[in-house]
């Protein structure tokens, strides 16, 4: 949530100027079945690019290019040890990971979407790599992948990392501020370099000095 906070931080200033409107969206009820992000694509989905009222110039819901979800973006520590302990350090080999879902309609977009954030990770993370995969699931960019191109960007793959228990904080009483380390903190950081340079390139955006 703070890490899209800020990116609506930035975007918003009056100085950042974009050829392409941006949503910010802060989903409820994720963990209950995705019901806030379905809901969304349910009740909306048939509303883009509808002008209203007609001759208003208005457009209550533009039309959707491209969906990014920002998961959990802090634990990347690797996977449980023999004995189900895990490691209170970052791994030497944490990224961000870059989902997709090569099932979906629009597998081959949303693809070519990840590798457009996996270019900008290249070329403006300061600390850590980014990965794409294509096994994106049990995410708010769910209900939308077969409507428009979308991606998620979390600190381990959904499936078989934090599925198989590599995050002990994962809706725990262990996901509080103190459990964290610098290091986790700047992959969180590091995730909001790669859709910071990512977005501003896909939406044309520039800063009046």
């Amino acid at each position: 949530t703070a890490l899209v906070m800020e990116l609506a931080r930035i975007f918003s200033d009056p100085n950042v100027q974009t050829e392409r409107s941006i949503r910010f969206a802060l989903w409820n009820n994720e963990e209950t079945g995705l019901n806030g992000s379905s809901a969304y694509v349910e009740q909306r989905k048939d509303l883009q690019g509808i002008e209203e009222p007609a001759g208003s110039g208005n457009y209550p819901e533009p039309t959707w290019l491209g969906m990014i979800q920002h998961d959990m973006m802090l634990w990347d520590h690797g996977a449980p040890r023999a004995d189900g302990t895990v490691s209170w350090d970052q791994r030497p080999e944490a990224d961000v990971n870059i989902e997709f879902q090569s099932a979906s309609d629009l597998a081959d977009d949303s693809m070519r979407l990840a590798f457009v954030f996996k270019a900008a990770a290249d070329a403006y993370n300061t600390d850590y790599p980014a990965t794409v995969g294509p096994h994106m699931t049990n995410t708010d960019s769910t209900p939308f992948m077969n409507e428009v191109p979308s991606i998620s960007l979390r600190e381990n793959e959904r499936g078989s990392q934090t599925g198989g228990g590599w995050n002990p904080t994962w809706h725990t009483p262990l996901d509080v501020w103190t459990n964290f380390t610098d290091k986790d903190f700047r992959l969180g950081l590091n995730a909001a370099q790669t859709t910071l340079s990512a977005v501003a390139k896909l939406t044309a955006a520039t800063v009046n000095d």
